[in-house]
């Protein structure tokens, strides 16, 4: 096996001055064996989705007893370590530093188009007064625009969604009529700035999976089973 070029997990700078927050992006190198390992050594249950590429996302104040469909976690309680997986999605973490609440949410392009991202911060502000000047959210590694070519049923998903389709979002394939590469971290960050997230609190995790072997992708190798661990928690801090 050729040696990785990538640690185990991947930081973020913004989180990583929070010690009370547990957080990264797991490459392919990180997997359940890891994961367990992780939630032993600092005391946490893991808490995992049925991932369903939606709109939905779960508010927790404890650990269900059920596995939630959906494809975003919140929480204000420490202990619950939020999951994610990916394989060429976008995974994202947020941090609310005021009122102390994580997020995790999985971005793939139907969840996108129906505007999660926003719909999670939405929930934030108007639940729990959150100011989107003060959060914090990380993307991490996902599919880049280069290699992710979707059909024109795609754009025009986007199109009715309200996303623009003139500007960088969708780049045509010159070699293929009716086929574009989307922005997929474009196309969420076009959530984030309308609500006043600032800019400079947004960090990129700018690897893709497609190119990079170090992590898993479904476009290149078609894995089942396997993906990519990313999480975040709350320890209690006392």
């Amino acid at each position: 096996m050729a040696k990785a070029e990538l640690p185990l997990i991947l930081k973020s700078s913004l989180l990583d001055q929070f010690p009370f927050v547990v957080h990264g992006f797991g490459t392919k190198y990180f997997q359940e064996k890891e994961m367990k390992e992780l939630s032993r050594l600092k005391n946490l249950k893991p808490v995992f989705l049925k991932q369903a590429h939606s709109d939905r996302f779960h508010f927790l104040k404890d650990d269900p007893d059920f596995l939630l469909e959906g494809d975003g976690l919140i929480t204000s309680s420490p202990g619950l370590l939020l999951s994610v997986k990916t394989a060429d999605c976008l995974p994202v973490l947020l941090f609310d530093p005021i009122n102390r609440i994580v997020a995790a949410v999985h971005c793939g392009w139907r969840g996108t188009a129906a505007r999660l991202l926003e719909k999670i911060i939405c929930f934030l502000i108007n639940s729990f007064n959150t100011k989107p000047e003060n959060l914090l959210i990380v993307f991490g590694p996902c599919i880049s625009r280069d290699c992710y070519e979707v059909g024109e049923e795609v754009r025009l998903l986007f199109n009715q969604a309200g996303f623009p389709l003139e500007g960088n979002l969708f780049r045509p394939n010159p070699e293929k009529s009716g086929h574009f590469y989307l922005d997929l971290r474009l196309a969420n960050r076009l959530q984030l700035l309308p609500l006043g997230v600032e800019p400079e609190k947004i960090e990129e995790i700018d690897l893709c999976p497609h190119c990079h072997r170090d992590l898993l992708s479904f476009r290149r190798d078609r894995v089942r089973r396997h993906r990519l661990f990313n999480f975040i928690a709350l320890i209690n801090s006392d």
